[in-house]
């Protein structure tokens, strides 16, 4: 989307200077149905980070509905994902391919039969740190640019329990919205000594469900953190703890 108002910024994404004149959408407008895509959050993008991002949509777009909980999924894998998965028929067989039974708890307190596909986990992770990048620049017009780590987690119970921590203390700044009508929401906090620190934590589809099949490492949430490369070694230690991987 080209727009006069990017012209010449620097791009949210890689923090090329100058590099752009075009509109990203922070959540592509196609995860959404289309009554939901009012407001979402904007950013300014070079020609190639927003042609990256937008391969990594138009895989995720086809495969996150399968495991959303809230009701728009249901739409979606019925009405929208077909088209997309039509159009990119290696992508279908793959996941046809991937499919498994697998029993989940229900919150009604049932034990229900579902199906369990492979996503890959390696453009989802790098998809969560362009929207971290694209949610700082948004809210706080800060770059989270190439001299900073991202962390993707995908915490465990025990993990949520930290990750409420950090995201409960005192922070420069913080924000907690919801998009789409409740298909995404997300919650950032940066922190007070250096706005490039920051921790987040995003909840897809009504908290669709990853970790596979053992119960002790599902979750419905994803997180992340960012910040100086000086300081990966300590988050290291934090998502290690994040995912119940750390010294009992």
């Amino acid at each position: 989307m080209s727009s006069k108002k990017y012209k010449g910024k620097t791009c949210a994404y890689c923090g090329a200077p100058g590099a752009s004149e075009t509109a990203d959408h922070v959540f592509a407008k196609e995860f959404f149905l289309i009554e939901r895509r009012g407001n979402l959050p904007k950013v300014p993008a070079c020609k190639p980070c927003n042609e990256d991002k937008a391969k990594l949509e138009h895989y995720l777009t086809g495969v996150l509905p399968f495991g959303g909980r809230h009701p728009d999924a249901s739409v979606s894998l019925a009405s929208m994902v077909p088209r997309r998965l039509a159009k990119n028929p290696s992508l279908g067989a793959v996941l046809r391919a991937s499919m498994s039974p697998i029993w989940v708890p229900d919150p009604s307190g049932l034990i229900l039969r579902t199906s369990m596909i492979t996503i890959d986990s390696d453009k989802l992770e790098r998809w969560c740190g362009l929207l971290v990048k694209g949610l700082a620049y948004h809210h706080w017009k800060t770059l989270i640019g190439p001299e900073c780590f991202f962390e993707f987690m995908v915490p465990t119970r025990d993990g949520e329990a930290i990750l409420n921590g950090l995201l409960s203390k005192r922070g420069a700044a913080r924000i907690k919205a919801i998009v789409g009508g409740g298909t995404f929401a997300y919650e950032g906090l940066q922190g007070t000594d250096n706005p490039q620190v920051t921790a987040w934590r995003f909840r897809l589809y009504g908290g669709l469900v990853l970790g596979g099949d053992d119960p002790a490492v599902r979750s419905g949430r994803i997180g992340g953190l960012t910040g100086p490369r000086r300081m990966q070694q300590r988050a290291d230690r934090a998502v290690r703890w994040l995912q119940g991987r750390g010294t009992q």
